[in-house]
C-alpha cells in the first residue's frame, strides 16, 4: 500500500525529467531534501499536527502512510528517475514502434525497484510506527523492538527471534522481484 502511495506522489516529478525546467528540478530537490529527515523528526512533527489541527486523523493509518511516504518518497524519486535517465529517447521510440507502450519501456524497472524499496524501508521503519499507529498495530519492527524493551533478554528472546528472523526473508523477496522482473521482460 505504501509503495503504491509513494509512486503516485513520485510520477509527477519523474515524467518531467525529460522536460527539465526549473520548476521540476526545484520540486526534485525539496523531495530530496526529505531524505535528511530522521523518521522519528518526522513521527514528532506529524504527532503535533494530529493532535493541534486533525485531531480525527491522528493515530490513523492515512497519517501513517504520510509519515512514511514522507520518509520514502526520496528513496522511490532516485530509483524511478535513474531508470528513466537511462532510456535514449530513441531507444524509447524504437520501443513503442515495437508495440511498448510509455510504461514498459520507462517505468517498469524503476518503479518495481521503487516498491521493493518502499517496502523495505516501511518494515523497518520504527518510530512513525510507534508514535502514529493505533494502539495494538503489530509489525515485524514493533514486535522486536517490544520484546527487546521488556530487558528480560534470555525470556524475550524467543519471542523476538521469529519475527527478527522473519525479517529477513520477507525483506529478500521485493530485493529479488525487479531481478525477476528484468529476466521476464528480455
Amino acid at each position: 500500500m505504501e509503495a503504491i502511495v509513494t509512486e503516485l506522489a513520485v510520477l509527477p516529478i519523474t515524467m518531467a525529467v525529460r522536460a527539465w525546467n526549473r520548476s521540476s528540478q526545484m520540486l526534485e530537490r525539496v523531495r530530496y531534501s526529505a531524505f535528511a529527515l530522521p523518521g522519528l523528526v518526522v513521527a514528532l512533527a506529524l504527532v503535533f499536527f494530529g493532535a493541534k489541527y486533525v485531531l480525527q486523523l491522528y493515530q490513523t493509518l492515512p497519517m501513517l502512510l504520510v509519515a512514511y511516504a514522507i520518509l520514502i518518497i526520496p528513496q522511490v524519486l532516485g530509483t524511478v528517475r535513474s531508470s528513466l535517465l537511462q532510456v535514449h529517447p530513441s531507444l524509447e521510440e524504437t520501443a513503442r514502434s515495437l508495440g511498448s507502450n510509455h510504461w514498459q519501456v520507462l517505468m517498469r524497472p524503476g518503479l518495481s525497484a521503487g516498491a521493493a524499496l518502499a517496502f523495505l524501508t516501511t518494515m523497518k521503519e520504527l518510530p512513525p510506527t510507534l508514535l502514529l499507529a493505533l494502539l495494538g498495530f503489530k509489525t515485524l519492527s514493533t514486535s522486536v523492538w517490544s520484546a527487546v524493551s521488556e530487558a528480560f533478554f534470555a525470556q524475550a528472546a524467543a519471542p523476538a527471534a521469529a519475527p527478527a528472523l522473519l525479517i529477513m526473508p520477507v525483506s529478500s523477496v521485493p530485493m529479488a522481484l525487479p531481478i525477476f522482473c528484468e529476466q521476464q521482460a528480455e
